[in-house]
């Protein structure tokens, strides 16, 4: 071997975590190429139409509302619109850019969160949510704008985990204020609260109060100050269906088509979800449970995301998308259980194929069996470390 080849192969070993972002990054980048000019129906009925209306009002259309995305998402396509851009370009190009952001997010969280092997298990944590046929799926072929609020609420636990709640409740604002099923995570801020004692119930006013600062430029156009309210107030109401292509509880009690079971469950749905979720608020307060360590925070988290998944009305298959990317850090981290995410993922994928390309491989019903039994393992997983975990010796406790 001549000194030239030792000092290239010395360099390449040197480098090879490098050398493996940079490939992960351009492989990433061109399977997304590959969906962008994949039209939904989605961007067909809805997200096209809107693009026309938001272009041809222009700034001032902010005044009304077009669409059922909140405001700060119509200023992001209203300024896509001042763009040589297509409308189904502008669209895949915003969720795609914040597609990285997410993968850069998780990457920080898993490397603040991690004892060992820092480097690396933040670059396979980033492989992993870049190359997620869900996130892939959601962007470049759906068009539709998931990475956006997870990746907020990814900050959001970050800086909640560095005590620094006002950074935290603001990044969480922001993602409320881009979608609702942000407040799948408020539950889990709630026993944050209860369990540690590093924040204040008033830093809760935080999100609303955000909210309200990113819909300013509506409101400066004449919009309406209740629209603020009344645009997540009626999509609690769209579609009235009681689950819509979500394999939850009740794609296995009944026909999720069928507007009589909406009117039948929605407000059992919500008293159901509210029951769960505070019997586990009882356990954390009996038990005393330490929420910064880290294992039993992010069991917790993909639990609470996944009840609200599992029990409220009108879920669609995209909504398990935060529960997706936090397994993945809960599996980079504890470097077990390595097939949770794998699962969970492939049940996220068959309403993906389903909606997408009208492929089904596996029935809705047998899919929330496999669901359904996913949630139960988890339930099961997260009582038994929390009756277990010792956050004085427990392998991932820690204060950040």
């Amino acid at each position: 071997m001549t000194k030239i080849e030792s000092k290239a192969i010395g360099f390449i070993k040197k480098y090879i975590l490098l050398f493996l972002l940079g490939a992960i990054t351009i492989l990433a980048v061109f399977i997304r190429i590959c969906g962008m000019d994949f039209q939904s129906d989605d961007f067909n009925s809805f997200l096209n139409p809107w693009w026309g209306i938001i272009k041809y009002n222009d700034f001032t259309g902010l005044a009304a509302q077009v669409g059922n995305y909140n405001i700060p998402y119509q200023v992001i396509i209203y300024l896509m619109t001042l763009l040589p851009l297509n409308a189904l370009y502008a669209y895949k190009i915003v969720s795609i850019i914040f597609d990285f952001v997410l993968a850069i997010s998780t990457a920080m969280l898993v490397c603040s969160f991690a004892k060992n092997n820092r480097r690396l298990k933040a670059i396979l944590t980033y492989s992993a949510v870049l190359l997620s046929a869900t996130v892939i799926f959601n962007s470049s072929f759906w068009a539709q704008c998931d990475s956006i609020y997870t990746s907020f609420i990814i900050l959001a636990i970050l800086f909640l985990h560095k005590d620094k709640p006002i950074a935290s409740f603001v990044f969480t604002g922001i993602a409320f204020a881009f979608k609702l099923q942000t407040v799948f995570i408020l539950p889990v801020l709630l026993y944050y609260w209860i369990s540690t004692k590093k924040i204040s119930i008033l830093h809760f006013f935080i999100i609303p109060a955000v909210d309200v600062i990113m819909c300013l430029p509506a409101i400066i156009m004449g919009r309406p100050f209740i629209d603020i309210i009344t645009i997540y107030a009626e999509q609690t109401d769209y579609g009235k269906l009681i689950q819509m292509n979500c394999p939850n509880f009740y794609a296995l009690m009944c026909d999720g088509n069928d507007m009589t079971y909406y009117y039948l469950f929605k407000q059992f749905s919500v008293f159901l979800t509210i029951a769960v979720l505070g019997i586990m608020m009882c356990i954390i307060i009996y038990k005393k449970v330490d929420l910064k360590n880290i294992e039993v925070f992010l069991l917790t988290t993909a639990w609470t995301v996944f009840t609200c998944i599992m029990f409220l009305s009108s879920m669609h298959e995209r909504y398990s998308y935060l529960l997706d990317i936090i397994l993945v850090v809960y599996v980079a981290v504890s470097a077990k259980h390595l097939w949770l995410p794998i699962v969970s993922t492939l049940i996220s994928l068959r309403g993906y194929c389903y909606y997408l390309f009208s492929y089904e491989l596996v029935s809705l019903k047998v899919t929330a069996i496999i669901c359904t039994a996913l949630y139960v393992y988890i339930t099961f997983l997260l009582v038994k470390t929390i009756f277990r975990a010792k956050s004085s010796d427990n392998v991932f406790a820690k204060t950040i």
